[in-house]
């Protein structure tokens, strides 16, 4: 018969070389489980512009380490890099499997010469500019996107009830707004009274509609009025 102490000495040497030793053996055991590989990655979500190859080397460099050793934040962000890619979430899957969810940006209008304005309307420039035509062409300076947008918009509300539209909208360094009207002239809105020249629309298309078609500009940058430059 014996009985066990009570109390451990954990300042005893033998303790703590006991210790030790397992913790070795511990971390000895564990170490190839951290960095065993990667068994598959499965992509989920609606991929159409996203470059296939560019995502697959970003997986295979971010997931290099191992299954349990990769940083899924740096996975995330590498994905979240390329130009088509809005949102991507990525968790593992038991035992050995990587699955990462990928969420495309969706333009709503053109920016500049090539590129984009995305949902929460910011510029991005992709490689593979794919055709968007039927989007409102949107010109300004950078980080200027969200205002140019809410000018289009307020614009376009001026305009839609008298069977306009926009096509163009464009701000300078500046601040001077210009617009091309679809089927139609170009206007100089200027950069100071804006709201006020925009409201004149309206009567100024009226006193204009019998030779719509020959109008090549419209100025609007006068107190009360405006000029025309016709086609020659």
């Amino acid at each position: 018969m014996f009985s066990l102490p009570g109390r451990i000495n954990w300042l005893n040497p033998l303790v703590l070389t006991g210790v030790f030793v397992l913790l070795v053996a511990a971390l000895k055991g564990v170490r190839p489980l951290l960095y065993w590989p990667v068994d598959g990655v499965r992509v989920v979500g609606s991929i159409e512009h996203v470059d296939k190859k560019r995502l697959q080397y970003v997986l295979a460099e971010t997931l290099s380490v191992g299954f349990l050793a990769s940083d899924l934040n740096e996975v995330k962000e590498g994905v979240e890099s390329l130009p088509w890619v809005a949102k991507a979430q990525v968790s593992r899957v038991w035992p050995e499997q990587i699955e990462v969810a990928v969420t495309e940006k969706k333009p709503v209008a053109n920016w500049l010469q090539n590129g984009f304005l995305d949902s929460n309307l910011d510029a991005f420039f992709p490689a593979d500019r794919v055709d968007r035509e039927a989007l409102p062409k949107l010109a300004g300076p950078k980080g200027s996107g969200k205002r140019v947008w809410d000018f289009y918009r307020a614009l376009s509300a001026r305009v839609k009830p008298i069977g306009l539209s926009i096509d163009v909208v464009s701000v300078a360094k500046h601040g001077a707004w210009s617009v091309h009207l679809e089927d139609g002239p170009w206007l100089l809105v200027g950069k100071e009274q804006t709201t006020e020249r925009i409201g004149r629309i309206g009567a100024v298309y009226s006193s204009l509609k019998d030779r719509w078609s020959d109008v090549r500009l419209i100025d609007l940058r006068y107190p009360n009025g405006f000029s025309v430059e016709w086609v020659q």
